[in-house]
Formats: C-alpha cells, structure tokens, sequence
C-alpha cells in the first residue's frame, strides 16, 4: 500500500480542516506547520495530538496509537482515522452587533438599543469543538464562528441589560455610562454558555450603547417624559394650581364623549404628542373647558353604561401618564358619587 504524506491543504481562512481520507496506512507522515497543530480522531475519541514537525504514523512514536495497530493486524491494513487541522492561534478576535429591545419602565413602552462590541476566543478543547460545532463539515473558518456565537452574545447581552432595566432601575437611556459593569456581566454568562463547544473567553467589552433615536417608538417615550417633565416642573415652581386646572379638564373630558376624551384618546395624546406638548395640553383643555360648559345637562343624565366609558377612557389617561395614581382615584371617586 501507498505511504502517503498527511499535510493541511485547506484554504487559508479556515480554523479547522480535515484531511479527506479516512483510510491511513502505517509509515505515512503527518507534516504539522509551527502555526498549526494536528489532532487524530477514531469514532469521535481523540486518540492523539501532534505539535508542529513531521509525524510517522507508527505505534511506536505516536502514543495512542496502540489500539489501532492490534486491530489492523499489525499494522497490514490501513487504519480508519480521522486527521484534523488546527489553526494554532492564540485568539480569535471579533466584533459584533445587535440591536436589542428593552422595556422602559417610565412609560412601559419598548426601546430599541444598537449594541456594539468586540471579544476574543480560542479553541480549547478540540474534540468538543468538533462534536458540538464542526459536527459533518470537513471545514469550519472563522467567520463561521464569529455567526453562530452572534446568538449567544445577543441572548446573554438581552438578559443582562434587560434585568438592569427592570428589576434594578436604570435609564435605557443612561446605560451607555455603564459600559464596564455590563461588560464584566455578560462575559461572566458567556464563559458557561459557550465553554460546552471547546472554547475559551478570552475577553468581552460592550463599547457602545446607543439609543435608536429615529424609531418613531423612541420619540413617542421621549414625548411622554418631557410631558411628566413639564409638570413636575409645575409643581416644583408651586404653580400646583394651573396643574390641577389640566387635570380637573381631563375629568371633565372623561366625562364627555364629544370633548377632550376624544381630542386626547382618539387622537392619541399621550402617545403622539409633538414637542409642543404644552401648547397642545392648552389648547385642548380649553376646548375640553368650552365643551363642557356646553353639556353640563348631559352630562347628569348618563346612564350606567356612560360610566363604564368615562372611567375606561380616565383610566387610559393614567396608564399614559397624563395624570397620577391620585388624580384619577379622585377623579374616579367624583364620578361614582355622580352616578
């Protein structure tokens, strides 16, 4: 039989190469590059690796070999192995990105945020490495890699920052000046989750989080906070009065279905409020006040299914942040007391 000679012919971006023939015969070298390392495979078991030089395939030099040479009559019949390539390469080095949604707990509406990092990796257990990633292929390259790690860095970084926001308090929108703990915290998740594939975390960093602010979701978040904004600002200059005037209007608007409820829920104040928000709010609180003058009659005459309307729609106005858990048990108490 023809003693062949075993060296890595895979292209140049590939991490991992297998040589495509199985059947080895006894005398055939194995030629193993300073940057690379060889490792031989039976069934799935790895009987043996083999550093940089030039490797005879003989029991006598390649421990693990034993085996093999009983079971082909000493070394008669070719040996069914598998030789495996490595690239030996202190790191992988990557960069990723991902956009992932968070629930700000202001206004209980969704934010995107575009994530963005690097990390470095390296192959430490080989024969996992092939069990669990490689799998068929006989050739694995390192975008490959950086691909079907992408899922895992984005579940672990969804988790991490999604737990920071909702049960420890923090701003989507201030997150980018905790770039370091979310950092640590991720790659601490990480070392478990992808150590079953054979391979190492060398390092993680979170460079940036940013806030996508052209989704018009995030400009209906900003649009709300700068409402409540605007009037805790009236409170804190003691001009309570002209506050409670806007909520006493919103009760009001409650209770007609032709006023102000139709101007702030049918229209969508509270969720598409522009950046004259004030000026909004005024202009509708004083339609809402002229309306209801006009229907003060009506208004006592609602039957129990009217009720039921006002306080869904006053209900809407708190669950928008237009006007406190307070506001609306009295408002909602005056109402009953009506009925």
């Amino acid at each position: 039989m023809a003693i062949t000679t075993i060296i890595n012919n895979g292209p140049k971006d590939a991490v991992v190469w297998k040589y495509p023939e199985k059947n080895i015969t006894f005398g055939s070298q194995v030629i193993v590059n300073e940057t690379e390392e060889a490792h031989l495979f039976e069934n799935g078991q790895l009987l043996s690796s083999l550093q940089a030089g030039r490797h005879t395939i003989e029991s006598g030099n390649i421990p693990g070999l034993e085996g093999l040479v009983q079971r082909s009559f000493m070394g008669r019949n070719p040996i069914l192995v598998e030789v495996w390539f490595f690239k030996k390469i202190a790191a992988f080095d990557y960069k990723w990105g991902a956009q992932i949604p968070v629930i700000d707990s202001e206004t209980k509406l969704a934010i995107p945020l575009g994530v963005r990092g690097s990390y470095s990796l390296r192959i430490k257990d080989p024969m996992s490495f092939i069990l669990q990633v490689v799998g068929t292929d006989n050739i694995y390259k390192n975008e490959q890699i950086k691909d079907n790690l992408l899922d895992n860095v984005t579940r672990n970084l969804k988790t991490f920052i999604g737990e920071e926001v909702t049960k420890k308090g923090a701003d989507p929108f201030t997150l980018s000046s905790e770039l370091n703990k979310i950092s640590k915290g991720v790659k601490n998740s990480l070392i478990n989750d992808i150590s079953r594939f054979g391979l190492e975390l060398i390092d993680f960093f979170v460079v940036a989080i940013d806030v996508i602010s052209e989704n018009p979701e995030v400009k209906r978040i900003m649009e709300l906070r700068g409402f409540r904004a605007e009037g805790a600002a009236v409170k804190d200059t003691g001009d309570f009065y002209k506050l409670q005037r806007s909520f006493d209007a919103v009760e009001k608007a409650a209770e007609n279905e032709g006023g102000l409820a139709g101007t702030f829920l049918s229209g969508g104040l509270g969720l598409g409020l522009g950046l004259n928000a004030g000026q909004q709010m005024g202009q509708a609180i004083s339609q809402a006040t002229n309306i209801d003058n006009n229907n003060t009659n009506q208004q006592q005459n609602r039957s129990d299914e009217d009720i039921t309307t006002k306080l869904t729609k006053l209900k809407s106005l708190l669950d928008s942040g237009l006007i406190t858990q307070e506001d609306f048990d009295s408002k909602k108490s005056k109402l009953l007391d009506s009925f």
